[in-house]
This record gives C-alpha cells, sequence and structure tokens, in this order.
C-alpha cells in the first residue's frame, strides 16, 4: 500500500448576486493524505484542534468504508466557518480520497455531484473540484476572471453559523425582487469576465441574502463603505459569512483588504486583511 493524497483549495461563494451558483478558488489549500497504518486522524494548520467526529473528511471516507489499512492525515490553511469553503474543501477532499482508496476512476464531474448534494449547493462544490471562477448552472461552466482582477477579504476573528445564515432567509420573496436578481446575475457574470467596473458594481448586489444576513456581522455597512472609497468594485459577504469579499483591481486589493478590515476592527467586531490570489487549478491528486 502506498499514501494517497489529495489537495482542494478554499473557495469564496455566493459572489453577489450569484447567490448559490457562482464561486471562485482562491490560493489557500487543504490537503489530505491516506498513510498506511492505524491510528485516529490527525490534522494541523487550522485544523489543529479538529475531532475527528467533526471532520467532514473524515465522514466521507467512514461512510464509504475507505479507512481500511490507512490513517487519515489533514493540514489546511483555509479559515474555518467564515465563508471561505472549509467545508466544501474537507467534503471533497473525502470524496476524492474515498475514489483512490476504492480503485474507483477519479472522476471530478462525479466527486463534484456529490460534494453539491452534501453541501446542498454548488457554489463552493464548483470551484473547490475545478478550480477559477464557476458557474454551476445545469453543469458546472468553468469562467475566465479578466486577468485585470482581484479579490480581499476581510476575515473577522468570529464566525457566523451557517444554519443560522440560512434561516434568515425568506421563504420566497416578490416578483420585482426576483427579476433584480435575474439581471444581476447575468450582469455580475459579464462584469467578472470583461472587466467591466460598472457591471460588477451592479452585480455585486445581492437581494436575497444580503439583506437578511448583514446584520450577522457587525461594521458591515460601514466596511462596504471604506472598501468602495479605496477602489473596490464591489462589495458582499462571502459565502454565508463572516468574511467579506471585494473585487477590485489588482493594485487595489491590498489597501482594500485593509480598509475593510480596519474598519470591521473600529466597528468592535476584530477582522484580518487578506488578498488571496486565485486559484486557476482546483482538486488534484500529490505525491
Amino acid at each position: 500500500m502506498t499514501s494517497l493524497a489529495v489537495r482542494v483549495p478554499a473557495s469564496t461563494s455566493n459572489l453577489g448576486a450569484g447567490f448559490d451558483c457562482l464561486g471562485l478558488a482562491l490560493d489557500l489549500w487543504l490537503e489530505a493524505r491516506l498513510v498506511p497504518g492505524e491510528g485516529p486522524p490527525t490534522y494541523g494548520g487550522t485544523l489543529a484542534r479538529m475531532h475527528a467526529a467533526d471532520d467532514l473528511t473524515y465522514r466521507m471516507l467512514s461512510e464509504r468504508e475507505a479507512l481500511h489499512g490507512y490513517r487519515l492525515v489533514v493540514t489546511s490553511a483555509i479559515p474555518i466557518g467564515v465563508g471561505l469553503g472549509s467545508s466544501a474543501a474537507a467534503i471533497v477532499a473525502g470524496l476524492a480520497l474515498a475514489r483512490l482508496s476504492l480503485g474507483n476512476p477519479f472522476d471530478r464531474d462525479a466527486i463534484f455531484r456529490g460534494a453539491a448534494q452534501e453541501e446542498g449547493h454548488p457554489d463552493n462544490a464548483g470551484p473547490a473540484v475545478f478550480g477559477g471562477l464557476v458557474l454551476a448552472a445545469h453543469r458546472s461552466v468553468k469562467l475566465t476572471l479578466h486577468k485585470d482582477l482581484a479579490v480581499a477579504f476581510a476575515v473577522p476573528a468570529g464566525g457566523v453559523s451557517t444554519k443560522e445564515a440560512r434561516d434568515l432567509l425568506p421563504a420566497s420573496v416578490s416578483r420585482d425582487v426576483a427579476v433584480q436578481q435575474s439581471a444581476r446575475s447575468a450582469a455580475l457574470v459579464l462584469g467578472l469576465t470583461w472587466g467591466d467596473p460598472d457591471l460588477i458594481d451592479f452585480g455585486m448586489d445581492d437581494r436575497l441574502a444580503v439583506p437578511h444576513r448583514r446584520r450577522l456581522i457587525p461594521g458591515y455597512d460601514a466596511a462596504v463603505g471604506a472598501a468602495m472609497e479605496a477602489g473596490a468594485y464591489g462589495v458582499t459577504i462571502s459565502g454565508a459569512g463572516s468574511a467579506l469579499v471585494a473585487v477590485a483591481a489588482r493594485e487595489d486589493v491590498v489597501a482594500v483588504a485593509a480598509r475593510m478590515a480596519a474598519t470591521l476592527t473600529d466597528a468592535g467586531n476584530p477582522a484580518e486583511a487578506l488578498a488571496a490570489r486565485v486559484a486557476a487549478e482546483g482538486l488534484s491528486t500529490i505525491g
């Protein structure tokens, strides 16, 4: 038996009006390895305090009886519980390792479908598996983020419960909101691929989730204003939160991230700035 290993990127999802369907892979990675032998899983990086009972990678492997003769070792640089796709990365890693362990084809489409089903939505699973900017339509469509664009984050120390954030969403919306969201979602896809600041500004203004979730993030409105003053084209909540993500010109992302983080901190919501590069590739096997 030889070691089996994969790596999976972080992701930001619910990009503006692309709620539950548009996500972007980030150059922060989870690495998971099955090594021959027995024993409990071990964890490092942001997962240093993880327990096997709470680990989605371990759960995916256990449910598929894919751990026989192997011990799981996981390390991650992805912040946990702040809307940067840590859960999707863990699920994708577990599903991929299970396929390797059981001798099944390393089928990324099948791994994506399984991860989307486990998550209940595909916008983190898509970039985690395929990398880059992904639109989860009737199938995953990999788009090309314009070369002049980059993303900036403010990452609070405290997270937001995904379940709580989901529970805040209304069961139905008016026709007017639905039409506005449709127009903004289409504009955002074009803005991100064309590099059009005006379309990005329009498209990042989500009308489904952010109006109900912004109160979970102290200092949200002030941080959005500060980011726009620093040059951001648009700002929204990353995933379910608590991180904020801004789209800006490459030369402005460091300043935008710093202003957002400082503004949240001033509002009593301590946060760190992060200017993460986009990960062009997603799930892959490693030596």
